[in-house]
C-alpha cells in the first residue's frame, strides 16, 4: 500500500519529467490533486534537497529560452506568474544583460522589416516590439539603429 507521501512524490516526479517547474507550480499542482499542506511541504523539501527544483536556475533557464522572441518585461511577468520571487528575476535579468535584450529586439525587428520588403513604419515597428515585452529604451535604440538601414518612415 502506497502512502500519501509516496503518491505525492510520484506525482511531483511526473510533473518534473515533462519540463522544469518552479516550487510554486509544483506546490499548486499537488494541492490541486488533493494532497495536504504538510505532505506538499515534505515533497518540496525532498525535491529541493535533491536539486530537482531551484527557482534561480529555472528563472535563468526561462530567460535564456524566451529571450529570442520576448523582451525582459514580458519574461518578468511570466516568471512572476510562475511564482518566482522578483529579487531572483531581477538578478537573472541583470546576469543576462541589457545587450542580450537589445540583440533579441534587433533580430525580431530586422526579421519583421525584411518580411515586409522594407516597407514598415517606425510606429508599427515600435508597437510590434512593445507587444513582445521589450523595454522602451531598447525599442527606441533599435528603431534608431535600423531606421536609416531599412528606410523606416
Amino acid at each position: 500500500m502506497e502512502t500519501e507521501l509516496e503518491r505525492a512524490k510520484t506525482a511531483a516526479y511526473r510533473l518534473l519529467s515533462c519540463r522544469r517547474r518552479t516550487k510554486h507550480e509544483i506546490e499548486q499542482r499537488l494541492e490541486q490533486k488533493g494532497f495536504s499542506r504538510d505532505i506538499t511541504v515534505q515533497v518540496l523539501t525532498v525535491l529541493a534537497d535533491y536539486g530537482y527544483i531551484n527557482d534561480r536556475e529555472f528563472a535563468c533557464f526561462w530567460i535564456e529560452q524566451r529571450l529570442a522572441k520576448k523582451g525582459f518585461r514580458l519574461i518578468k511577468q511570466e516568471l512572476l506568474v510562475k511564482g518566482v520571487e522578483a529579487e531572483i528575476i531581477g538578478e537573472c535579468l541583470a546576469a543576462a544583460g541589457e545587450e542580450a535584450e537589445y540583440t533579441a529586439a534587433m533580430q525580431q525587428a530586422l526579421k519583421k522589416v525584411e518580411s515586409s520588403s522594407g516597407n514598415y513604419s517606425f510606429t508599427r515597428l515600435a508597437g510590434f516590439l512593445e507587444r513582445r515585452g521589450f523595454s522602451y529604451d531598447t525599442i527606441g535604440r533599435v528603431c534608431r539603429d535600423i531606421s536609416g538601414k531599412a528606410g523606416l518612415a
